[in-house]
């Protein structure tokens, strides 16, 4: 088993990185908790790995800490939730308020996630509870302030929020419903993953 891979960070994405170690290129997708962890493309990083097996495929996830990776194997062991929900539970609520949920018992805050329905939010809960540990000292984070103001580059930045929303799975119309609510409300100078975060709690 892979368990993580230190290389050069050769591109990124808010959903998919490639880390060229000794000249290969490895493609591992990760969740939006981990892309505001990473450095500019072009620095080296050490990135948690989990090599996903099934019969009809094998991919790569990559996590930013341990407790992210844990976190991801104990929901592709639920059943009926496989990698693509579990990213987006990681995209759509940190490590710290998931393990508060679960060890309050309280789903509420797992149902606004695609693919997480209420009924699955509470399979979510009972199932993990006593499993993920006490809530784990919180990370530091990034600086976010922001950076120009200029429409441009807000655009861009929105654009960025729009395809990352759709390669989690949204439909079309759903995360163009989504940012347009958003955008009304976010300062559009924000960083994509705030965006995102925002999308994410009203779609």
């Amino acid at each position: 088993m892979i368990d993580y891979i230190k290389g050069m960070l050769a591109e990124k994405s808010t959903a998919d990185i490639t880390v060229e170690a000794q000249g290969v290129g490895y493609a591992v997708s990760i969740p939006l908790s981990t892309y505001e962890k990473l450095p500019a493309a072009g620095y080296e990083i050490k990135i948690l790995t989990h090599h996903y097996v099934r019969e009809d495929m094998q991919k790569l996830f990559g996590f930013a800490t341990k407790e992210e990776r844990d976190v991801f194997r104990c929901c592709i062991g639920i059943s009926s939730i496989g990698p693509k929900v579990a990213l987006a539970i990681l995209s759509g609520i940190s490590v710290e308020d998931l393990i508060c949920s679960v060890n309050l018992s309280d789903p509420s805050r797992l149902k606004s996630i695609s693919g997480v329905g209420p009924k699955t939010a509470q399979r979510i809960v009972m199932e993990l509870k006593g499993k993920l540990g006490p809530v784990p000292a919180p990370v530091r984070e990034k600086d976010t302030q922001a950076a120009t103001g200029q429409q441009g580059a807000d655009l861009k930045i929105r654009n960025e929020a729009y395809e990352a929303m759709v390669s989690l799975g949204y439909a079309d119309k759903q995360v163009q419903n989504a940012i347009a609510r958003v955008e009304k409300v976010i300062d559009t100078s924000l960083p994509v993953e705030e965006w995102i975060k925002k999308a994410l709690q009203v779609i």
